[in-house]
This record gives structure tokens, C-alpha cells and sequence, in this order.
């Protein structure tokens, strides 16, 4: 039975969601300093005074929506079926990719943002890398658990699955729709092409270097 207070919560949940998605396409659109907060207001729906009551600020909602983002990739790192894979099977590895693609394109204005504000010397740059370092803190506990990492190379790998494993995978995610409408390619085709692109240059090395 729906109660008076249950209804509440889930108004106040929706409009809470509603800014965050808002808000996730207005920084991408602008950038951080260029998004206005009257116009997250806009696209949520919502009066102004509204977000912020459930938000102090731009770089609190851009905190959650880093926030929310890392979560969902955690959950899918710990997931039974991720921690049963055998990445030197190229079915295994080719699934494990798609799923974390899924994630990340279900989160691309936040991705966006994420490439968008990277280089610049800001608190928001901070914010970025705390995330993405806790990813491949996650990533590398992930490995060692399930014996593709040896401890004593973890720094070197960590490095290697920044640059030539997290930022390929970032940029697809951001790019690919304005790669598919600048040369005709349709999702699956291209999605197809990047897996076996990244198959067969990242995990072949990773997986080479850890004697799998």
C-alpha cells in the first residue's frame, strides 16, 4: 500500500534524478564552467531553489554524478559472473569488454565530461582523477584476485591500463556516435571492430605480460 510519506520520497527521488540527468547534459553540452544552473533547472524541469536544496553546488552535482558513475562500474567488477571469466578466452574477454561499454554508454555525458575536463589545472580535474584512480585501484584488485596480476608489477600496471587500456575505452565511448555519423557506420559494426581492435592490442599484451 502506498503511504503518504512513501509517495514523497519517490517525487523527491524523481526530481533529484531529474537534475542529475539534466545537470550530466548541460556539463556536457558546456564544459563545467560554461554549464548554468538556470539551465539545469531548465532541462530538469524543476525551480532553481530546488537544486539547491539537494545540491550546494555545481561541483556537487558533478561530484554525485562521478560518484554514481564509479559505483556502477564497481558493481560490475564484483559481479560472480566478471570474477568467473577466463580473459585469456577471447569469448570471455570480448563479453567482459561489452559489459563494461554498456556501463559506460549508459553514463556517456558523464564520460564526456570526464575527457572534456581532464587536462585543465581545476579542483574538477582533481575530482576526475580521484575517480579514475579508484577504478583502476578496483581494476588491479580485480586482476590480482583472479590471478592476472603480479603484485610486484602492479605500478607498471597500472600506468599500462590507464593509457592503453582506460583511455581507449573512454574515447569510444565519446566518440563513437559522431565516428558513426561521420562515416556511416552503423553501432554494432563499429563496436564489433573497436573490441577486436582493443582485443588484440591491450589484453593481448596485458594478458602476455602476466604469463597467462
Amino acid at each position: 500500500m502506498m503511504t503518504r510519506r512513501t509517495i514523497i520520497d519517490d517525487t523527491e527521488h524523481s526530481a533529484r534524478r531529474r537534475i542529475l540527468d539534466a545537470a550530466a547534459r548541460e556539463f556536457s553540452a558546456s564544459g563545467f564552467e560554461g554549464a548554468r544552473v538556470d539551465e539545469i533547472a531548465r532541462k530538469a524541469g524543476v525551480n532553481k531553489a530546488l537544486i539547491y536544496y539537494y545540491f550546494k553546488s555545481k561541483e556537487e552535482l558533478l561530484a554525485v554524478l562521478f560518484e554514481e558513475t564509479r559505483d556502477e562500474v564497481f558493481s560490475l567488477f564484483d559481479a560472480g559472473t566478471i570474477r568467473r571469466m577466463d580473459f585469456t578466452s577471447g569469448d570471455d574477454a570480448r563479453r567482459m569488454l561489452a559489459e563494461f561499454l554498456d556501463v559506460l554508454e549508459a553514463r556517456q555525458d558523464v564520460i564526456r565530461v570526464v575527457l572534456m575536463e581532464c587536462a585543465k589545472r581545476t579542483p574538477i580535474n582533481d575530482m576526475i582523477f580521484t575517480m579514475i584512480g579508484e577504478i583502476l585501484d578496483r581494476m588491479m584488485a580485480l586482476a590480482a584476485d583472479t590471478g592476472y596480476l603480479v603484485e610486484k608489477d602492479r605500478e607498471k600496471a597500472k600506468v599500462t591500463e590507464f593509457f592503453t587500456g582506460m583511455m581507449p575505452i573512454l574515447n569510444y565511448v565519446a566518440y563513437h556516435e559522431i565516428w558513426m555519423e561521420r562515416f556511416g557506420m552503423d553501432e554494432p559494426a563499429l563496436r564489433a571492430q573497436f573490441l577486436e581492435a582493443f582485443l588484440g592490442t591491450h589484453m593481448e599484451y596485458t594478458v602476455r605480460k602476466t604469463g597467462r
